[in-house]
């Protein structure tokens, strides 16, 4: 009971905590995303063991911010990703041993794109309006709820048993189909934002949502971790709320963006 109370009040919490950046916008948004990008690497380099120096970590948090700024500002970025990965490279060139190399060369170039330029999809799509920042939040959050019920009283069949062995067909079916509900209501709350792209982001929200936390499960179990990190109590760090949430945005842009 005293778990699930906790669990409660950091949901509270964690609420506000991301749909105000996401209803403001502006500053607040990217202010609100770089911390996000630099509690991902600070996570990261805690909880792998690759050999990160301390100051590749350092420069791989500042190439990330530089990303998110450049993206606040309106550049764009594609530019700065080949000098970027150089430099996150040039970093292993001066120091560490011979060994790991590749490892630890493409740690740094997935945690760029996974730290730095999947959260900066939170400003892309705010620049659609907040009907479309929020969407898929609300969605991802409903998903997850329906999923975690849906597997918890009609579950039989596992889904990914040696990911997450929680996690069932049955709660997976749900998951997506509750997305729906959401289009439903949403469409009925803004008619004048009905149409493909209402119908299209729950379908993302659904598969993609449940697909990213598969993926940062499988992350977390190569190093042999439960949680990323302790930030949230009983909902552990910035790792573990965000899995679905960065591959979300991610699609959702692209669907916006066609």
């Amino acid at each position: 009971m005293r778990g699930f109370l906790k669990r409660t009040a950091t949901a509270l919490f964690i609420g506000p905590l991301f749909l105000v950046p996401l209803w403001f916008g502006d500053i607040v948004l990217a202010i609100f995303t770089a911390l996000i990008c630099l509690g991902l690497v600070i996570e990261f380099c805690k909880f792998s063991d690759i050999g990160l120096k301390k100051y590749q970590c350092i420069v791989l948090g500042y190439v990330s911010l530089i990303w998110i700024l450049f993206v606040w500002l309106g550049y764009g970025g594609a530019l700065l990703i080949p000098l970027i990965t150089i430099m996150l490279f040039f970093t292993e060139v001066i120091s560490n041993p011979n060994d790991k190399t590749v490892e630890r060369s493409g740690a740094m170039v997935f945690m760029f794109i996974y730290a730095g330029i999947f959260p900066s999809m939170f400003m892309l799509v705010r620049e659609f309006g907040q009907f479309w920042a929020i969407l898929p939040i609300v969605t991802v959050w409903t998903v997850d709820t329906f999923a975690y019920w849906g597997g918890s009283l009609m579950g039989k069949h596992k889904l990914a048993p040696s990911i997450s062995p929680n996690k069932t067909i049955e709660g997976f079916v749900w998951g997506v189909l509750s997305g729906f509900i959401v289009a439903f209501i949403a469409m009925k709350i803004f008619p004048e934002n009905g149409g493909v792209k209402l119908w299209a982001i729950p379908v993302v929200a659904g598969l993609m949502g449940q697909v990213g936390d598969l993926f940062a499960s499988k992350v977390k179990r190569q190093y042999k971790i439960k949680d990323s990190g302790s930030i949230f109590p009983g909902h552990g760090g910035i790792w573990d709320r965000t899995d679905s949430l960065l591959w979300v945005y991610a699609i959702v842009w692209v669907i916006l963006s066609i």
